[in-house]
């Protein structure tokens, strides 16, 4: 089932995951993604134990690729620090270089700094929210607001497709991500 996010009510949501309906970062956020439609959303478990909730969100609530906007959105519900994030990040580029066509080696050393720069250590509860745009930065948000962008516009597709591409360690996640059902 999908659910249509209105402007307003993902502005809203914004300003309450970071923490001020006010907030620039929030409002960009929201100006980014006029209409959002959830794809589909699941958890994350590794041996039995939760490690995050994730949703994926869209222009259309259909999974077609990573060629269009969308974000994802997870929820921590353990306490993780960066570098441990950004190492995982690193561990499935590695492993799935070839199927997302990854750029050289050392452009993706720069993404990974960037990451180690921008992502926080996250604990229960905490959000990370990233917004992909076709030919775009791709966006990160936290609880406190706009944690940074990675501006190279070939960032997006790669970093959306640990979770997405079908050769994803998390086969099940993937499938509730796009809406599938496993």
């Amino acid at each position: 089932m999908s659910v249509k996010v209105t402007f307003a009510a993902l502005g809203l949501a914004l300003g309450v995951l970071f923490g001020a309906a006010g907030n620039t970062a929030a409002s960009v956020a929201a100006a980014q993604l006029d209409e959002l439609v959830e794809v589909g959303s699941g958890e994350m478990r590794w041996f039995g134990m939760e490690i995050y909730d994730a949703r994926l969100l869209n222009g259309s609530g259909r999974f077609v690729g990573v060629d269009g906007p969308m974000a994802l959105e997870i929820t921590y519900r353990r306490s993780i620090p960066r570098d441990r994030l950004v190492k995982t990040t690193e561990r499935e580029w590695n492993r799935l270089e070839r199927e997302l066509g990854l750029p050289e080696r050392a452009i993706v050393r720069g993404w990974l700094q960037q990451l180690t720069v921008i992502w926080p250590d996250v604990g229960p509860g905490d959000r990370i929210l990233a917004v992909s745009e076709p030919g775009a930065a791709t966006r990160f948000y936290g609880n406190a607001g706009f944690l940074g962008a990675i501006e190279d516009p070939a960032f997006g597709a790669a970093f959306l497709g640990i979770w997405l591409h079908p050769n994803t360690r998390a086969a099940d996640l993937r499938a509730a991500l796009i809406g599938e059902s496993r």
